[in-house]
């Protein structure tokens, strides 16, 4: 993906190899659907001038309104006033510059689509680790959200930070921010100086969510900038995150075998060029729908499952290199293992995509047992190393119109009425208990949840 290009790459079907862990036969003649990265892989053709993030016009101007703030800056002692000396004596070691907001816990968030352009070039393209994942011209490392970058933009998940301490040369808000390609110039973006009197760029901010802070105000390192927006010459939502030292050249801080611009990372932990991973694991009613851009993703997920009922599995992976691999497994409420998904993926084809997400289709057994299930995937990636993954999944009880509960409570099990639940029950130890009544759940005298066990409480009912 070249989030900051305007070409729509056409749609490749992946051809994803399955293979069962045990025995071939528990797979019978199930298969993997074929899917394209996300549903939608943005991609741009690195020969095509259709012009990078920002207008070589526009950047120029921002460039020269920089560079007057910090000269002002350093005349006015703001560099002494916010930082010690040995601070301003060496270049910032960057935090990543994005995290989830509160209330988001996915195991990952983000996959970097574009390192800086390298190759003064017009015809050639280079990044710090001599391939080419980047596109001519481009100045910054370009990092959009992932999976469901539209909807994760809708709901505030991504948060842009400050990478590093630093003061707000300036800041820019009040753009339009669903942007599909380079129709609109104007970015909501900050900018920001550091000890030694480096900067940092963050673009294509959320329009109305860049922090109330302003110039000749100071940040913390990891502090909220804004949320990840798609405003400016972009594509789709990601951070354009552009540094530059103290003298105003260009860096591109991964260091690597092809960067002229440093000898040294700007990173306190420089992430692998292919930083292969798992982003979220889901189930689902059915597969995720993605509209046209900017059409908001429908990820269908779901977590609550009646016996007979059709489901699907997905993994959502960063930066996938052929070969990689995972084991994807899930396990009966009483902890044995099922062949309801039990098998090895192996992505095939193309030797690197930004992102896929892989889904397999399955159809809960009409006996299948009652209770809390889990999903676990484990992945293997040469770059990345092993990461193990695993949510919970419930296959509920029959629904009923009112259910009352008296007798002890020794399994995990997910209760669902479409009017009541009334319960004087005590919950073993480490059992967890969901009672889901469309109208009201009453907890009456006897009633106990004792330290290890868990009660949820929900009003969704049979629906």
């Amino acid at each position: 993906m070249k989030p900051c290009k305007t070409f729509l790459y056409p749609v490749i079907l992946l051809f994803i190899f399955v293979i069962n862990l045990g025995n071939y036969q528990k797979l019978h003649a199930q298969t993997v659907n074929l899917v394209t990265p996300d549903f939608y892989e943005w991609e741009g053709n690195p020969a095509d001038a259709d012009g990078p993030c920002i207008a070589p016009g526009e950047h120029r101007l921002i460039k020269a309104r920089i560079d007057r703030a910090i000269k002002n800056m350093r005349e006015a002692g703001v560099f002494e006033k916010h930082f010690d000396s040995r601070q301003r004596m060496v270049h910032p070691l960057f935090d990543w510059p994005m995290k989830q907001a509160e209330g988001f816990d996915d195991p990952g968030y983000y996959a970097i689509s574009n390192y800086v352009d390298l190759d003064p070039d017009s015809a050639m393209v280079l990044d710090y680790n001599g391939l080419n994942q980047t596109y001519d011209g481009h100045n910054g490392c370009d990092i959009r959200t992932d999976p469901y970058f539209w909807k994760k933009k809708q709901d505030n998940q991504v948060e842009a930070i400050a990478a590093e301490d630093g003061v707000i040369i300036f800041k820019v808000d009040g753009f339009f921010d669903n942007n599909c390609s380079c129709v609109n110039g104007n970015w909501n973006a900050i900018f920001l100086a550091h000890a030694d009197g480096s900067v940092t760029w963050y673009g294509h901010l959320k329009n109305g969510t860049t922090t109330p802070k302003d110039s000749g105000d100071f940040v913390s390192v990891g502090e909220y900038l804004g949320f990840i927006g798609s405003s400016g010459c972009s594509s789709n939502p990601h951070l354009h995150f552009e540094v530059y030292d103290n003298l105003g050249n260009r860096i591109e801080p991964f260091a690597g075998p092809s960067n002229p611009t440093t000898n040294d990372s700007w990173w306190a932990n420089q992430l692998p060029y292919y930083d292969s991973g798992i982003n979220k694991i889901a189930t689902h009613s059915s597969i995720p729908t993605a509209p046209a851009c900017p059409g908001i993703e429908v990820p269908n997920e779901k977590y609550v499952f009646d016996a007979g009922e059709a489901m699907s599995f997905s993994i959502a992976i960063r930066h996938s290199i052929t070969s990689d691999s995972a084991v994807v497994e899930t396990f009966e409420p009483d902890g044995d293992p099922s062949t309801l998904i039990d098998l090895t993926y192996i992505r095939m084809g193309t030797f690197f995509l930004r992102t896929v997400l892989p889904i397999w289709n399955r159809t809960l057994a009409n006996n299948a047992p009652k209770g809390k299930w889990r999903y676990r995937v484990t992945y293997y990636s040469g770059s990345y190393g092993t990461q193990v993954e695993e949510i919970n999944f419930w296959v509920a009880e029959n629904c009923v119109g009112n259910l009352v509960h008296n007798a002890p409570l020794t399994q995990s099990k997910y209760y669902q009425a479409s009017n009541t639940i009334t319960s004087s029950s005590v919950i073993s130890n480490n059992v967890h208990i969901v009672y889901d009544a469309e109208n009201i759940t009453t907890l009456t005298p006897g009633f106990q949840a004792p330290v290890g066990s868990k009660l949820e409480v929900k009003t969704n009912g049979c629906n």
